[in-house]
């Protein structure tokens, strides 16, 4: 895997002083993008967090996605936004214990990820931690910062 796509295991995040939470949960159906597209917008369109807004609508879309397609429809998708200010954090969980296997290509190798990807060349960190929740289960997030 490329080494800007491999994902990185790391620590639960530190919530920083003044850090605002933001918290979206989902039913992981077709629609769990949008919906949660809709909340990113809102919550960043007025304010100082704005000029991030795009790509953060872009990759929480793409991870969304990405956890809606590996997750059976029974399962809930949380969001947790963290707001700073210089910054944001993104993290996407699921409830489901069990992975939907991805289809394999005419190589017999998974498909490459191309949220993965556009994460790793768009976002300023990223990785997954281990969640408090079920067993073996994991978050996926990543970091967007103001460039000053």
């Amino acid at each position: 895997m490329h080494p800007q796509t491999a994902p990185v295991t790391r620590t639960p995040i530190r919530v920083p002083a003044g850090a605002r939470p933001h918290l979206l949960t989902a039913p992981s159906t077709p629609l769990a993008p949008k919906t949660a597209r809709d909340f990113v917008r809102a919550v960043l369109r007025r304010t100082p967090l704005a000029p991030l807004l795009d790509t953060a609508v872009l990759l929480t879309s793409e991870a969304v996605t990405s956890s809606h397609l590996r997750t059976p429809r029974s399962a809930d998708i949380l969001l947790r936004m963290l707001t700073t200010g210089h910054g944001l954090r993104i993290s996407v969980h699921d409830e489901a214990p069990v992975r939907i296997p991805r289809p394999a290509t005419l190589a017999g190798e998974q498909e490459a990820d191309h949220g993965l990807l556009l994460t790793g060349h768009l976002a300023d960190d990223w990785g997954t931690t281990p969640f408090a929740g079920l067993p073996r289960s994991t978050s996926f997030w990543f970091e967007l910062h103001l460039k000053h």
